[in-house]
């Protein structure tokens, strides 16, 4: 048969083909795969992974590798006095907290929010924050972080606290250069000594 020549049999293959093409180029245009839909999953109360970050306790809920990478999921436990994290902002990443317990303040921009238990706080990309609890009893949060992707720093950045461990000089940076997000250190010391708080 000649080269040119397509029997009935291969037609049909090519046109299945373009068929699932077209099919599946919609979703990897909004990063989805085609693949099966992932099971449902349960967290029992008190359940996920550990971590802490300096004196708060980091509990892992969801990743995006659970979530078709649209979100990861932590809840977050904040001593009275201690800062959550330097200033920093992320160019892709919203944030979303849910305060569950105790007052915890956010910084966005220049504004200064304080969020009760029940309260919810936004904190868009591309907008530098932070947080801290200026109270005198632990808050504790949910924290959501959208697309997924930055509960992984987080799981990276407890892993530098182990054993009592602190970061090395570099282990930020190099953390900075992985994942979506940039300190601004400038501001560091200026927080903590207005809001009498620690990292």
């Amino acid at each position: 048969m000649p080269p040119s020549t397509v029997n009935r049999r291969q037609l049909i293959q090519r046109l299945a083909a373009i068929s699932l093409g077209t099919c599946i180029l919609p979703l990897a245009s909004y990063g989805l795969s085609p693949d099966p839909a992932p099971a449902a999953i349960y967290i029992p109360p008190g359940g996920g992974n550990k971590g802490k970050v300096g004196d708060m306790q980091i509990t892992f809920k969801l990743t995006s590798a659970e979530t078709s990478g649209l979100l990861g999921l932590w809840e977050t436990t904040i001593q009275p006095g201690e800062l959550g994290a330097p200033p920093h902002y992320h160019a892709k990443t919203d944030e979303i907290c849910r305060v569950l317990e105790g007052t915890v303040f956010f910084m966005t921009g220049n504004n200064i929010t304080e969020v009760k238990a029940g309260g919810w706080h936004l904190r868009p990309k591309g907008l530098v924050h932070t947080f801290w609890n200026s109270g005198t009893t632990p808050a504790k949060t949910i924290d959501i972080c959208i697309p997924g992707g930055h509960e992984y720093y987080m799981q990276e950045l407890a892993l530098l606290f182990e054993d009592n461990k602190r970061p090395k000089p570099g282990d930020l940076t190099h953390l900075e250069e992985k994942y979506d997000i940039h300190y601004r250190f400038d501001l560091l010391q200026e927080v903590m000594n207005k809001y009498k708080v620690k990292l």
